[in-house]
């Protein structure tokens, strides 16, 4: 427990012990003032009260100030952890994952770690201290009343727990996996939205929506229902030690053993615990929902990256050729192709051939380092690439996919993503460089302009560009160029092209194509075949 967390637990000990003496010293207030003593003897008991009531609130401010701090500091640290798992395990694919489920663990299973510290540990220890005090405070006036509640509140307490977590528990289980599976569905029906009113399928996809709700309607339900329960057991056995401790008490006083003054203070000890023993069900929920979160992030911390990183990796050079031979890629040391030799020289061209599904697109990603070579070596500046760290290689080689992605933001948020610090002088330069500065300085909004989801305002070869200028900002010095042309319009595709020919010498060029007229621009070309 760090500082923070640990001001924050005595702080709402001390909170809940305030809210517990403001209703015990009113209790001996009203009684004592009802036998009419000089006001001078209230006088302590009156500025207890006060101390009471103001104290709890700033008590309790201060309590959530400092452990929500805490908390939104650890989910910092626990969502960078869960990116990270995910950035490692990416490349090998995440065979079935679903991607509404993984966004639905990087944020509301995050967060279910934050309730596991503000909604479970915190007050479940801040809980039982409080009942703890009174029952010892309790015991100390009157120990025949203190060990009966004692036995009251400890059967609550541990009876309560017992009981949901054995009736409720599936369901309660059940409602992280179910709010994954509607995440997962909510975002399949949007982005399959238009494809689905085309075909006539929404009836469909309303059908799996409406049975995944039911689903999670009833484990919801089920969660309130077995709050309700805990309620009305606590009202139960609160009512019971009130009746209870009236009975002690007054037998105490009848025999002289209690001054009368004291018999509401012992009667309404067991409603000043109401609010502690009223949260165990509440409690308890939430740590059979956050013992799920937690299992379904530490599946996702499981995953394994596909490529180890050297335990003593080689500097990098500043040379950038890159050198081939008999190389073999795939996926899970299954290859997909196999003998894949070429060379190419700083400053060189060359084009990657083969059909669909032949494998150029997994070399693209083995030359980053995201995968492992199945068979044969990489050289990259002279040394082999098992030797360098994948940070490394990746800062020396960029790729751009055909259907690489553009944020949903402005073009200057879309490029400061390849370097945060980029000046606009920096930024113009790559846009430049990329052809596209031109078109940006025509816009209203220059840099500043928001370009839609997926890059929607913008035209195929905007995109590709876009794309361009961001791999160029970043300093890359071997690009890869997955299917640039890909469905643009032959005049557009042969200005780009051109415009990334162009970047020779500074930059080594790779192009995965398999137009007829790419390859004869380009000239040097390997084939690539599925084996």
């Amino acid at each position: 427990m760090n500082r923070r967390l640990a001001a924050g637990w005595f702080l709402g000990i001390a909170a809940q012990l305030s809210g517990i003496g403001l209703l015990l010293a009113s209790a001996w207030l009203i009684s004592r003032a009802a036998e009419h003593p000089p006001v001078l003897y209230l006088m302590v008991a009156i500025v207890g009260v006060r101390a009471f009531g103001v104290s709890r609130a700033v008590l309790r401010y201060a309590e959530r100030l400092l452990t929500h701090d805490a908390a939104f500091r650890m989910l910092t640290r626990e969502r960078v952890v869960a990116y990270e798992a995910l950035e490692k395990a990416a490349p090998a694919g995440l065979a079935g994952e679903r991607r509404g489920d993984l966004v639905n663990r990087v944020v509301a299973d995050v967060d279910a770690l934050q309730d596991r510290q503000l909604r479970v540990r915190l007050p479940l220890t801040i809980n039982i201290a409080a009942e703890i005090v009174v029952v010892l405070l309790v015991a100390w006036l009157h120990w025949p009343t203190g060990l009966m509640l004692a036995a009251i509140v400890g059967l609550l307490q541990l009876g309560l727990p017992l009981v949901i977590a054995r009736e409720g528990g599936v369901e309660q289980r059940s409602v992280a996996g179910l709010r994954g599976a509607m995440s997962t569905e909510l975002a399949q029906a949007v982005s399959a939205a238009p494809d689905m009113v085309a075909y006539g399928a929404t009836g469909l996809v309303h059908d799996n929506l409406r049975e995944t709700d039911r689903r999670l309607v009833r484990a919801q339900r089920s969660a309130a229902w077995f709050n309700g329960l805990g309620s009305s057991l606590v009202l139960v056995g609160v009512g019971a030690a009130v009746c209870l401790a009236y009975w002690f008490a007054s037998q105490a006083v009848a025999g002289g053993e209690l001054k009368p003054v004291m018999l509401a203070v012992l009667v309404l000890a067991p409603v000043a615990l109401l609010e502690p023993l009223d949260s165990i069900a509440v409690i308890e929920q939430q740590r059979l929902r956050v013992r799920s979160s937690v299992s379904r992030l530490l599946d996702l911390r499981a995953l394994r990256s596909p490529v180890d990183e050297p335990l003593d990796p080689a500097p990098l050079s500043a040379d950038f050729t890159l050198d081939v031979r008999n190389l073999s890629v795939g996926w899970n040391e299954r290859a997909a192709a196999r003998g894949i030799n070429f060379a190419l020289p700083e400053g060189g061209v060359i084009a990657v051939e083969g059909p669909s599904g032949s494998g150029k697109s997994t070399l693209a990603m083995t030359l980053l380092k995201l995968l492992r070579p199945v068979d044969g070596s990489i050289r990259l500046g002279g040394t082999d690439i098992d030797r360098l760290r994948g940070a490394d290689v990746r800062q020396r080689i960029g790729l751009l996919q055909q259907d690489g992605h553009i944020f949903a933001t402005t073009i200057r948020e879309n490029l400061l993503i390849a370097r945060p610090d980029a000046t606009d002088g920096e930024l113009d330069h790559a846009l430049s460089l990329a052809g596209l500065e031109q078109f940006v300085h025509t816009l209203p909004m220059g840099l500043d302009t928001e370009v839609g989801e997926h890059g929607s305002r913008l035209s195929g070869g905007e995109r590709q560009r876009l794309g361009l200028a961001r791999l160029l900002l970043a300093d890359h010095r071997v690009l890869i160029l997955d299917e640039p042309t890909e469905h643009l319009d032959r005049p557009t595709a042969e200005t780009l092209l051109e415009d990334v020919l162009a970047l020779v010498p500074e930059r080594s060029i790779i192009v995965i194509t398999h137009s007829a007229w790419v390859l004869d621009r380009i000239g040097q070309s390997i084939s690539v075949t599925a084996r």
